[in-house]
């Protein structure tokens, strides 16, 4: 892994702790009738809120010092529903593109391919995500999914075409996460920002996988 992407990965693994410690104490909050307790939980939590701003802060600054870091952000975020946050992540969680031959391999590191359930020598149930791979890339991707189906056309009417053939709602989003994994490998390996035209010919049609 390139020197300029092991801090990324470290500040983002990092963020996403802290971030997991927030929602606990969010979810002690609701159940706590003491004051006192909820005054500390309200304390930590204003802590938290804080070590949260001053990590994305040194995201923001590692990135800007790298132009290859700021150039593959910038390729990044011109992909619907992909924001700071998101690029940043898959930044840290990619590292050089180089390192996956195909979409498909990159689609796996995620632990978007899909995966039949079995039992014995027959295959039962639906076909679900593998989920064997980069949790961290995984869970990065499902936010950027809706906004997708909200904001582009093309992938909005993609959407709808697996729910209109029977498709759950949360295979789609699967089906959809696996589509923009394939899009961020399109783009960093041209280093050529998105353009939604692409999608109109784009051959490979994921198939829907629930979450």
């Amino acid at each position: 892994m390139p020197e300029e992407v092991k801090q990324p990965q470290a500040l983002n693994r990092r963020y996403r702790d802290v971030d997991k410690a927030l929602t606990q104490e969010k979810n002690r909050l609701k159940v706590t009738m003491d004051k006192d307790v909820i005054a500390d939980i309200k304390a930590h939590m204003d802590f938290l809120k804080e070590r949260l701003k001053a990590l994305k802060k040194l995201m923001r600054e590692h990135i800007r010092e790298h132009e290859s870091l700021k150039h593959t952000k910038k390729l990044l975020t011109s992909i619907s529903g992909i924001g700071e946050k998101t690029s940043a992540c898959l930044i840290a969680e990619i590292g050089d593109i180089t390192r996956f031959s195909s979409a498909r391999q990159l689609a796996a590191y995620a632990g978007l391919t899909p995966q039949q359930r079995s039992s014995g020598t027959s295959i039962q149930g639906k076909t679900r995500l593998c989920k064997i791979g980069n949790s961290h890339l995984r869970q990065a991707l499902f936010f950027p999914a809706l906004t997708a189906i909200r904001h582009c056309a093309e992938i909005r009417a993609f959407y709808e075409r697996l729910l209109a053939a029977g498709k759950t709602k949360m295979a789609g989003i699967g089906a959809v996460m696996h589509k923009l994994i394939r899009i961020v490998y399109g783009v960093l390996k041209s280093r050529k920002p998105f353009e939604s035209e692409m999608l109109v010919s784009h051959k490979h049609t994921p198939e829907p996988l629930a979450l």
